[in-house]
């Protein structure tokens, strides 16, 4: 009888209003932050309209704890270093609505498909938007600039985008799940078949080297657990194939100057810049108070133009303290336990189940891995697809 009530009540017009504009957010939200935002906000709306009208109050998701600690030390920060509320910092955090919304609207296995669809397509849509964009970009920055553009490779560098890159990776490891489903339920492959070539080659054109390596290990671990050596195979002659490509090879050999503390690059932020921020202020400066400038008093031969550490941990450590990074490792510990869950509890469901959450699974560990490198926790679009993934659990799976 619960059960009846409860799907009647997910049925209402507001629930599937709800549910068809957040997955035109995450879609969206692949490959242009301001449609992706403006379908997450417009699904709000109707979520809102169904939370106050369904009879039967669906259960909050337990990750809210851990995700609601960090927003309020975050907003503690601020106040507690500037003695202002700065609403242009605290708003960022405001996308984090996409946990509850996945989990009160994407639930079951279904409707899990429904999204790794969502993010498949919208993925294609930003690596047609590389494949035309970036070497024009690197072609009109290499004539307008010379200066400063070197010379074709390095304008095409200058021109790819690491949420770009980012985005492309999880879309390689989603199209590659939804290729497996669709072969393990007998389904026609021809439009993923595309989608995933075409997400290959603006993934290397893309030229992110971050986003490669993790990328690299996400197939690795799929290898183990789903694919077979055909599949391996070729996986291996594609990585064979771009590391002979000049750019490719460009790139990797940079990776040199990234390990020198004193070039001004990541080894300087790491080893130098954070460690001297952690130590004068415990507590924090602030969430989203880092600045070029704070950087440079410290060394000033630091990067330009650049407000973050290329570190998840280290940067919330600097800004929100030692409380807040308590509160983000519990936040994102909970999160791949959840996942690793999911995944154990969905193997007894389906193949195709257990596919599609393995495939969360390695989206989200591939953001982490990521945020090794990068600071994708401070990226909006990352952060929408962040909260949809931890928050898109069967409600049996669900940690308790």
């Amino acid at each position: 009888m619960l059960k009846r009530m409860d799907a009647a009540c997910e049925q209402m017009p507001s629930a599937i209003w709800a549910r068809r504009l957040l997955l035109a957010a995450v879609g969206a939200i692949t490959f242009s932050i301001a449609l992706g935002q403006f379908f997450l906000v417009l699904a709000c709306v109707p979520l809102a309209m169904w939370l106050i009208r369904t009879p039967q109050r669906p259960a909050l998701p337990a990750l809210l704890v851990p995700m609601l600690l960090f927003i309020a030390i975050a907003w503690a920060t601020i106040g507690y270093n500037t003695l202002r509320l700065d609403l242009s910092r605290i708003g960022k955090l405001f996308w984090f609505i996409s946990l509850p919304a996945a989990a009160w609207l994407l639930h079951d296995t279904r409707r899990t498909f429904h999204l790794l669809w969502a993010l498949a397509l919208g993925c294609g849509v930003l690596a047609i938007k590389t494949l035309i964009a970036v070497p024009l970009g690197a072609w009109k920055l290499l004539r307008e600039t010379p200066d400063y553009a070197q010379n074709f490779i390095h304008a095409l560098t200058l021109k790819g985008s690491m949420p770009d890159g980012q985005m492309l990776m999880l879309g390689l490891v989603v199209t590659l799940g939804l290729l497996l489903i669709c072969r393990a339920e007998r389904q026609p492959t021809n439009i993923v078949s595309v989608l995933l070539l075409l997400q290959i080659a603006a993934f290397i054109l893309n030229l992110k080297r971050g986003s490669w390596i993790v990328a690299l290990l996400l197939l690795v671990i799929f290898v183990l657990m789903k694919l077979t050596w055909k599949h391996t195979l070729l996986i291996l002659l594609v990585v064979a194939g771009a590391l002979c490509l000049p750019p490719v090879q460009s790139r990797l050999l940079a990776l040199e100057r990234d390990f020198d503390p004193a070039a001004g690059g990541r080894a300087t932020m790491w080893l130098r810049i954070a460690p001297a921020l952690i130590k004068e202020h415990p507590l924090g400066i602030g969430y989203g108070q880092l600045t070029n400038e704070k950087m440079q008093a410290i060394f000033p031969d630091v990067e330009r133009d650049r407000n973050h550490l290329h570190n998840n941990i280290l940067q919330v450590l600097v800004e929100t303290g030692w409380p807040g990074l308590a509160a983000y490792l519990l936040w994102m510990g909970w999160a791949l336990v959840a996942a690793a869950q999911r995944w154990r509890v969905a193997q007894a469901e389906s193949e195709s189940a257990a596919i599609a959450a393995l495939v969360l699974l390695l989206m989200l560990i591939g953001l982490l891995a990521n945020g090794v490198v990068e600071y994708n926790f401070g990226t909006s679009r990352l952060m929408i697809v962040a909260g949809v993934i931890m928050g898109a659990w069967p409600r049996r799976c669900a940690p308790a």
